[in-house]
C-alpha cells in the first residue's frame, strides 16, 4: 500500500488541538484524582488510593501493549477518536459505580482510552514527521498546549469538587472527551494506519526481550522508568502534600496553574537548546537524563522547605523546568529507535517504560505518602526521592563523548 503524504502543519494541527481539548477534561480530574477515588469510595484507605492511581496510570500508559496487532491495522483517525469516546463513557459511569471494585475497573477503561488515543496520535507524528528536530517541535508544541490546559484544568477541578461535587466534575470531564472526539474525527486525514508501509507488525510480548537485549532501548527506557517514576509523584503524592499544607480550594489550584503557566513559558527556549543539542550530537537519553536530575532538585527543594506554601511552590517551579526537558524528550529519543520497527511497537517500547515507571510511582505516591504524612515523615519521603534520583541519571551524566 502507498504511503500517504501530509504535511506538517497536516500533523500538527490536529495532534495539538486533540492534546488542547482532551487534557483540558484530563487536567480537570487529576489535580483532585486521589480526593476524588477517596469520595467514591469512603472507606477506602490509602493502599486503595494507591491502587486506584496504579491501575488507571497503568491502563493509561501501556494498554495498548494488549492490542498492539489490532492497533498496527486500525486506521489512525478511527483510533484516536474511539479511543476518546471510551473514556468519556467511563468517567461519565463513574459516579454511579456502586462498588469500590467499579471504580478500579472505570478507570481502568477510562486510561486504556486515552493511552490508545495518544498512542495513535504519536504514531501519527512519527510516520508522517521524519526529521527528528521537527518531530521534537510538534512535541514540544503539544506539551504547550497540555499545558495551556493543565493551567486552566486545576482551578475548574478544585472549585467544582469543593461546591458542586464530583458528579459534575466527572460529567464535564466526559463531555470534554467527547468534543475532542468528534473534532479528531473532523482533523486526522482518513485511511492512514499505523502499518503502511511497515516491515513487519509489531512485536507484543517479544517487547521485554527486545528492551532487555537492545543497549539503546535498554538505557531509552531505563531512563524513561525512572523519570516516570518520580513525574507520577506529581498527581499523587504531590496533590496529597498540597492538600495538607493548605485547604484553599483557590491556593492547591495554583500550585498546579503555576507548573502550567511555566512549562508555557520555558517550553519554547527549552526546545531550541534542545535542538541545538541534538543538532550536536548530544543524545536523547542524556537529555532526559538532566530532566531526571532536575526532578530530583525539586524533591529536594521540598524536603527541605516544603512545608510552607513558599517552598511547595518553589519546588513545583524546578519540578516544571524539570518537565520541559524529560517528556517532549521522551518522545524524540524513542522515534528514533525506529530502525526497521514497526511504529506501534516503537511507541509499545515507550509505553512499557513509561508504564512501569509512571504506575509503580503512582501507587507509591498513593500509598506510601499517606503513610509517611501518618508518621511525620514527609521530609524524608521527598529526601527519599531525590536520592533515587540522583543514583538513577548520574550513570548517563558522567560518562564523556556526545553519544554518552
Amino acid at each position: 500500500m502507498q504511503q500517504q503524504v501530509v504535511s506538517n502543519r497536516a500533523v500538527t494541527v490536529p495532534v495539538v488541538v486533540d492534546y488542547l481539548l482532551s487534557h483540558l477534561g484530563f487536567f480537570a480530574l487529576m489535580p483532585v484524582l486521589p480526593l476524588v477515588v477517596g469520595r467514591l469510595a469512603p472507606d477506602a484507605s490509602g493502599v486503595f488510593i494507591g491502587a486506584a492511581l496504579f491501575v488507571f496510570t497503568f491502563a493509561m500508559r501501556g494498554a495498548s501493549l494488549l492490542f498492539a496487532t489490532v492497533l498496527h491495522g486500525m486506521p489512525v483517525r478511527r483510533a484516536m477518536s474511539g479511543g476518546l469516546l471510551v473514556a468519556a463513557a467511563a468517567f461519565a459511569l463513574l459516579p454511579a459505580a456502586p462498588h469500590p471494585a467499579v471504580v478500579v475497573a472505570l478507570l481502568a477503561v477510562a486510561g486504556t482510552g486515552i493511552n490508545v488515543n495518544g498512542l495513535m496520535a504519536r504514531v501519527f507524528v512519527a510516520k508522517c514527521i521524519s526529521d527528528p528536530g521537527a518531530r521534537n517541535t510538534v512535541f514540544s508544541a503539544v506539551q504547550v498546549a497540555v499545558n495551556v490546559s493543565a493551567a486552566i484544568g486545576p482551578v475548574v477541578a478544585n472549585l467544582v469538587l469543593d461546591h458542586e461535587g464530583e458528579t459534575p466534575l466527572l460529567l464535564g470531564v466526559a463531555a470534554t472527551y467527547v468534543l475532542t472526539s468528534g473534532v479528531v474525527a473532523l482533523t486526522v486525514p482518513r485511511g492512514l494506519a499505523p502499518r503502511d508501509g511497515d516491515v513487519r507488525p509489531p512485536v507484543r510480548w517479544g517487547i521485554f526481550a527486545v528492551i532487555w537485549q537492545d543497549r539503546d532501548v535498554r538505557r531509552a527506557s531505563l531512563v524513561t522508568a525512572a523519570g516516570g517514576f518520580l513525574y507520577a509523584q506529581f498527581f499523587s503524592a504531590v496533590v496529597l502534600h498540597v492538600a495538607s499544607v493548605t485547604d484553599e480550594p483557590l491556593l492547591r489550584a495554583s500550585v498546579f496553574t503555576m507548573n502550567a503557566v511555566l512549562v508555557v513559558v520555558v517550553q519554547i527556549p527549552v526546545a531550541i537548546w534542545a535542538k541545538r543539542a541534538l543538532s550536536r550530537g548530544v543524545s536523547p537519553v542524556r537529555l532526559m537524563a538532566v530532566g531526571v536530575a532536575v526532578f530530583a532538585a525539586s524533591f529536594a527543594a521540598l524536603s527541605g522547605a516544603g512545608h510552607t506554601l513558599v517552598g511547595t511552590l518553589v519546588a513545583i517551579a524546578i519540578f516544571s523546568f524539570a518537565e520541559t526537558v524529560f517528556t517532549p524528550m521522551v518522545h524524540t529519543a524513542f522515534a528514533s529507535l525506529r530502525e526497521g520497527r514497526s511504529l506501534v511497537e516503537v511507541n509499545n517500547l515507550r509505553q512499557v517504560a513509561a508504564t512501569l515507571g509512571e504506575s509503580t510511582g503512582s501507587f507509591v505516591g498513593g500509598a506510601l505518602f499517606v503513610t509517611a504524612a501518618a508518621q511525620g515523615a514527609v521530609g524524608v519521603y521527598w529526601g527519599a526521592l531525590a536520592v533515587l534520583g540522583v543514583v538513577a541519571c548520574l550513570p548517563y551524566l558522567i560518562r564523556t563523548g556526545k553519544k554518552g
